[in-house]
């Protein structure tokens, strides 16, 4: 089953999620992350369960959604575009673009009926079974997220006037109780932080700014990094932000090293290509990033000796 909606006001919101055995799960990406949104859907879809996929977008065109679609046989998609008014303005930068501010929008456009989502990156690729996570008990929280590895929290804090104590969370998977986030208007609150500051992590500082002390804390195999498999890097985080020996339950792949990019070094980067196999993109990529079947055996080599030494999460 498929809903379509054309973002703007809460009178616009679809409601089609008539049983309390569906998921809820949002992305917020445009065009340019069409193929690898649909990477995730599959990865998230290949582990069972029904789901409803929320795709805040800019862009995508009718054609492109039917092949997204087809990834998840056992979900609902529904399709809201993201207006000019919807998320503050935003200048393109490094990596980033104006799709960083989608999820910012969930407050107003989700469906009505939406009362508890996980959020997903696009940049993501999913090992475990996503139900466990979405079940988590936030203890009254809002959202629940891993720590940021290399944000400074006391440094945050000083900068934007905050109590000094509170730790810095990684926006790109959240479970979010959107009941007590429209109750109190927090992603309003982010969005304004963002068109008032311009704070050089865009949503994400937006987003600790606007629950900062309020938020649950998961378990960093959810939201697993490029530094957490290399030891020089493992070697400047404390031991409570290390993967440690436990294999990822989703592999988030933060900054410019995009696994579906030539020549980049990235230790689990075979494993998106196994995810944009479930999808009818894989070729398309594969030839659009000129990433050739002998690098991609590299990234299986590189994979292999990463992650023969880990137990399962």
């Amino acid at each position: 089953m498929v809903a379509t909606q054309a973002g703007g006001g809460e009178g616009d919101r679809v409601s089609v999620n008539s049983s309390t055995d569906v998921v809820d799960v949002a992305f917020g990406f445009d065009k340019n992350y069409v193929e690898h949104g649909a990477a995730v859907m599959a990865a998230v879809a290949a582990h069972g369960g029904a789901y409803r996929f929320i795709i805040l977008h800019f862009g995508i065109e009718v054609a492109a959604q039917k092949s997204v679609e087809s990834v998840a046989a056992n979900a609902t998609f529904v399709w809201i575009e993201v207006g000019d008014e919807d998320v503050p303005a935003f200048a393109d930068r490094m990596h980033f673009t104006r799709a960083t501010l989608f999820r910012l929008g969930l407050e107003k456009l989700a469906p009505a009926d939406c009362r508890r989502l996980l959020y997903l990156d696009a940049d993501i690729t999913v090992l475990h079974d996503i139900r466990e996570l979405h079940a988590m008990d936030l203890n009254g929280n809002p959202v629940g997220a891993a720590i940021d590895a290399f944000v400074d929290p006391k440094a945050f804090a000083e900068r934007w006037s905050l109590p000094v104590g509170p730790q810095y969370f990684n926006a790109g998977i959240l479970v979010i109780d959107l009941d007590r986030v429209r109750e109190e208007k927090l992603f309003t609150k982010a969005a304004r932080f963002v068109a008032d500051h311009h704070p050089p992590l865009n949503d994400q500082d937006a987003l600790n700014f606007a629950c900062w002390g309020r938020w649950k804390r998961f378990g960093v195999a959810w939201n697993a990094q490029r530094h957490m498999a290399i030891p020089s890097l493992i070697a400047e985080m404390s031991a409570d932000k290390h993967l440690g020996n436990r294999q990822p339950r989703i592999i988030h792949f933060t900054g410019p090293e995009k696994p579906w990019l030539p020549n980049i070094y990235h230790p689990w980067a075979w494993l998106y290509w196994q995810s944009l196999k479930r999808t009818p993109f894989f070729d398309e990529v594969a030839a659009r990033y000129q990433v050739s079947a002998k690098e991609r055996a590299r990234m299986l080599i590189r994979f292999v000796r990463r992650w023969r030494w880990l137990s399962p999460a």
